[in-house]
């Protein structure tokens, strides 16, 4: 070997030296910078040179500067990301509602309301004449009403809050998406035969971190270490050095008050409901559990405004008229897609709140006919709209005007839940219906008003109770007409067994026949077109028989009966929605609630653990060591200064040599 030899090999140790050393400086250095993936000097043993003797060492050379990088790893965390972006999400913005489920019944709230409007009633039922008893009853609607609406001014700042995250993340998302392929453009640029740099390929793997923090994406390995970027739907964000964008469809596709949807702008598709991860999913994913919850809250309104003005209308005020609504609300809502080419409105109403589920449904028209899908199930039906344009479903009908077109769609909201739309509309005392509107007592009116009781029967009639609807009674039963009420009128036996009922006036209007205790002796429609058409008052025997001549009078039960304030105190526990009773839906929303807050929580804390374990795993390929480095500076110091001693001595020879010529 030649001193030159001698000289190139331990001038190589020195580079291979110096280049390990800069690597190590390098990791060091960007130890705490994001994105950063540690970086190895990769030495080879350069070509030995043959001699006659054997082989000699000609030293070691750099072949590569590489990332310590695991593409596995990285979709690993990608995806952990994205799913733990999308469930925290989820979480805050059930947490934000809970101030509408409290869980204590001492707790304020729309619960505590509901409760204290019933319990009024009952108060007022100890003297249904008081005029502050009946002003509570209307302070306490007003109160329920009022906290009605503060839940749904607090539904209706989420869901705003949820479309300005979505409008967020989506600007997020473009402008990562345009990076990416920046990015690319860059790596496609790279000369020829030449390595991309490694800090090129960093910040495409921050950015796709990024890019999983507000959204699921899946990778497909391009030209030279270039991506194509899709949504886990499939949609396309970067292609190259061409990125795609999304965008945020206020409104959504019904135009719907507080929703958005998410457009691919390249085909104009709606992506919403394909969107899954990130903080976009989690916002989409949020918005549709705060739409259920506002679902909830307008059948409930639906339901208290139905079982009270219902009961209320069975009754009378302190005038002996019967009973006007305490409460409105608004009916179901109808929206049409924006893309409808047809000229066809729909109306709603509903005709059987007990069997409306707690859905949206999504009408579709093919041209002949509508589809009809369930939106919480995603079961279908096929309808015809029936003469005059009706078509019935969901104990809902609609009302078709216009012309349809082939793909045309509308959304339908039974519950139509909006802030304000429940209201009190009583703002009179008086007009509480706490009575029942006929009270039956034995005997008659003197010409001076009083009442006179000549009866030598024993028999009796029952205090009076809201009975089934009209015609389903016996043949023995006296069914007045419905004209007579609310005026009074009289029972009279004409024998032992037989009865007929008259007018004030004298005019019989029903007859009957006595069928002993317990049996029914009259029955007295209420009035069709009221809240309270097709049920009727009844009254039964109540024990004794009776005797020709014996007389009943049936007149208004107010000011003093309380019947029908007894009644409205339990009405939150009549059955009234498919789910049952006001206070059976009430518990049935917070539990809901707390299942669905629960749920998702315990999918956050896993989320969060499996991305713990992910940056771990990731960060153990690619993360910087301090230690590690240490030890390899050391030795790579230890390696320079030897192959420097190697120059030496080859120098120190060289001098001997020349001098010895």
């Amino acid at each position: 070997m030649s001193l030159n030899s001698i000289l190139q090999v331990g001038l190589s140790g020195v580079l291979a030296s110096e280049s390990a050393l800069q690597t190590s400086s390098n990791n060091v250095s960007n130890e705490n910078t994001p994105g950063y993936v540690r970086e190895t000097a990769n030495l080879a043993v350069n070509q030995s040179m043959p001699t006659s003797y054997g082989s000699l060492g000609a030293g070691v050379n750099v072949v590569s500067i590489s990332r310590n990088f695991s593409s596995y790893a990285q979709t690993q965390l990608m995806n952990a990301t994205s799913l733990s972006s999308a469930t925290s999400g989820q979480t805050q913005t059930l947490n934000q509602l809970s101030s509408l489920f409290p869980v204590s019944s001492g707790q304020s709230g729309l619960n505590s309301a509901i409760s204290s409007f019933y319990a009024a009633f009952q108060t007022l039922s100890t003297n249904p004449s008081s005029i502050p008893d009946r002003q509570s009853v209307l302070s306490q609607a007003q109160s329920l009403t009022a906290q009605y609406q503060n839940a749904m001014n607090i539904i209706g700042a989420t869901q705003t809050g949820l479309v300005q995250q979505m409008q967020q993340s989506v600007s997020t998302i473009n402008g990562l998406s345009a990076q990416l392929a920046g990015i690319n453009k860059s790596i496609l640029a790279t000369p020829q035969g030449t390595p991309v740099p490694n800090s090129l390929l960093d910040q495409q793997a921050q950015a796709l971190d990024q890019l999983s923090q507000q959204v699921g994406v899946n990778t497909i390995p391009g030209t030279n270490g270039t991506l194509i970027i899709t949504t886990k739907s499939g949609a396309t964000l970067v292609d190259g050095s061409q990125s795609m964008r999304l965008s945020v469809q206020a409104g959504g596709t019904y135009q719907q008050p507080g929703q958005a949807g998410i457009v691919y702008q390249p085909t104009g598709q709606t992506l919403t409901g394909k969107i899954t991860g990130g903080a976009l999913g989690g916002a989409l994913a949020a918005q549709n559990n705060v739409n259920s919850i506002q679902l909830q809250y307008g059948l409930l309104a639906q339901g208290i405004t139905a079982v009270t003005n219902s009961q209320q209308a069975m009754g009378v005020n302190l005038k002996g008229q019967l009973g006007t609504p305490i409460f409105s609300v608004q009916g179901p809502q109808v929206f049409p897609a924006g893309a409808n080419q047809g000229t066809a409105t729909i109306t709603a109403s509903v005709t059987d709140l007990s069997t409306v589920p707690a859905t949206t449904y999504t009408l579709e028209y093919n041209g002949t006919q509508w589809d009809v899908i369930n939106n919480t199930s995603g079961t279908s039906q096929t309808l015809s709209a029936t003469s005059g344009g009706t078509l019935s479903f969901g104990g809902t009908t609609l009302q078709i005007s216009g012309s349809p077109a082939t793909g045309d769609s509308f959304l339908v909201n039974p519950a139509g839940s909006t802030a304000g739309s429940f209201q009190a509309v009583m703002t009179n005392p008086s007009d509480v219906a706490a009575a029942f509107p006929y009270v039956a007592s034995p005997g008659t009116y003197s010409a001076t008003g009083g009442l006179v009781n000549s009866n030598s029967g024993t028999e009796s009639l029952s205090s009076g109770s809201v009975a089934n609807p009209s015609g389903t009674f016996s043949s023995g039963v006296a069914v007045v007409p419905s004209g007579v009420t609310p005026q009074s009128f009289n029972l009279t036996f004409i024998n032992n067994s037989q009865y007929q009922v008259a007018t004030s006036g004298g005019t019989v209007v029903a007859s009957g026949t006595w069928g002993g205790a317990g049996s029914t002796a009259i029955a007295i429609p209420y009035p069709s077109g009221s809240l309270a058409s097709g049920a009727a008052m009844s009254f039964s025997w109540g024990g004794g028989a009776p005797a020709s001549g014996d007389t009943f009078t049936f007149s208004s039960g107010a000011p003093g009966n309380n019947a029908n304030a007894v009644s409205l105190a339990q009405a939150a526990n009549q059955p009234v929605l498919a789910q049952g009773s006001i206070n059976q839906f009430t518990a049935d929303m917070t539990n809901n609630y707390g299942n669905m807050a629960q749920t998702a929580q315990q999918n956050n804390a896993s989320a969060q653990g499996t991305l713990t374990q992910a940056q771990t795993a990731l960060s153990n390929i690619s993360g910087v060591n301090l230690n590690v480095e240490a030890a390899q500076v050391v030795s790579y110091t230890q390696a320079y200064q030897a192959a420097s001693a190697i120059i030496q001595t080859s120098n120190t020879l060289f001098q001997t040599l020349l001098q010895s010529v």
